[in-house]
This record gives structure tokens, sequence and C-alpha cells, in this order.
């Protein structure tokens, strides 16, 4: 884009984002340290710029809209690229740092439980976590080494295992209780399904399954596995 006249305010993208990730106007506003009058403004000014609804609300619970589901990746592809260009630019002691490049969910929910034993054993080395869910370019983005989701055949690059990663499907209790009673697989076709294109897992479930892909209730895609595990918590699909 050569021209940025008339672009959107780079804080109704990060209000956006924080929305996005948190599902709820209350919590965005207590990290973003404003009002929730203040976040609810920003994202009525992005709606209006973009034209489209980016959020829903049902029952005093908020879900992303088909338009905020495909507006999130970018932006927070977008936010995060900033992040990490401002903190290339900082200064830094390369020699006592290690740069890791990680995803939001893994590092979230996985290794940020663990730092404290690492800084334990190693407490002369400075990490630099680079969250991202995009593949490292190690020449490029000053990345050191990258915790990947894959199996394994990344040609020039040196790797270990360091899990292997089982799926299984998961509900709230009370999607549970007010939909089909949910005892086989076949139950599966009366509740909506929350899948990540990036992994094509109920595709591979289903299939093993006996049960053809396409017959469920409703299927939203979220490429973030943050925003697809509390959408999952509030309770709005499998």
């Amino acid at each position: 884009m050569d021209n940025f006249n008339g672009f959107p305010s780079l804080n109704f993208l990060h209000t956006f984002e924080s929305v996005a990730r948190h599902l709820s106007f209350t919590n965005a506003a207590k990290e973003l340290f404003v009002t929730q009058a203040a976040v609810s403004h920003q994202i009525k000014a992005l709606e209006d710029y973009l034209g489209v609804k980016l959020f829903h609300r049902e029952k005093r619970k908020v879900f992303l809209s088909e338009e905020g589901q495909k507006l999130l990746p970018s932006v927070v592809s977008g936010l995060q690229g900033i992040a990490d260009s401002l903190e290339n630019i900082r200064n830094y002691d390369a020699e006592d740092t290690i740069v890791v490049g990680v995803g939001s969910s893994f590092s979230a929910n996985w290794l940020v439980h663990r730092l404290g034993a690492f800084y334990q054993k190693y407490p002369e080395v400075n990490l630099h976590l680079k969250i991202s869910n995009n593949d490292p370019d190690f020449s490029a983005d000053g990345t050191d080494m990258a915790v990947v989701w894959g199996k394994g055949d990344w040609q020039g690059l040196l790797y270990e295992k360091l899990m292997v990663v089982e799926f299984t499907p998961v509900c709230s209790p009370d999607l549970l209780k007010k939909t089909h009673p949910l005892k086989t697989p076949e139950d599966l076709i009366h509740y909506p399904l929350l899948d990540d294109p990036d992994y094509d897992i109920w595709q591979e479930w289903l299939e093993e399954a006996g049960i053809p892909e396409r017959k469920y209730k409703r299927r939203t895609v979220i490429r973030d596995s943050n925003v697809l595990i509390h959408s999952t918590l509030e309770g709005h699909g499998i």
C-alpha cells in the first residue's frame, strides 16, 4: 500500500486483537488500561471503516463474526511483525541472548509454565521469545532456535523431537448439557465444530471415525489456537 491516508488507527487494530483474544470487551479494557466504553468505541470505528460486524454478542458472550475470523490472522501477524522489528532495533547483548521462535498457544499453555525452572538452571541466559505462528526464517529474522509443529523433515536444520501431540474432541460442560447427548462419534453431527485450518485435524478425525466430513451442524474456522481454546471454553463448539 503506497498511501496510508484513511488507514484505520493501529490502536483500533490492537484493540480488535485484544478483544478477539479474550473474547471479552471487559478483559480487553483491563489489559489496555482503558474503559470498556473506549474499547467499544474503537471496535465500532473499525467496523464502520470496514463496513462489517467483527463481533457478535449472545447472552452476554462475545464471539468473532465470520469477517472477524478472516481479519484476525492478518492483524496478529502484522502487529507481531511490528513488535519484532521494534525489538530487533532495541539494544541488547546478542551474545547473551537466545532468540526463540514459538507459537502463541504453545508458549501460553506450555512454555511459560517452565521458564522458572529454566532460569534456575541457566540464570545467565537471556531469552527473547518471538511469538508467531509463522515458520521462522533463520537467515533473516535473527531467530536462533524455534519450536514448530511438523514431522521432522526440515532440510538443512538440526532438530529434535520435543513431544508427540495427541488430539481428542473437547467441549465445555454447558454445551454438553444443552445439546444432543454425546455418547458416540456419530453424535458429533448435532454439534458445531471449531477448526484450525493449519492442521485439518477434524478432517482426519472424522475419517478415522467413519463420519462424512460435511455432516455436521456448523463449522467455524479460527486460525489462532488461543482464540480456538477460548471459543471452546465459551461453549461455541467442539
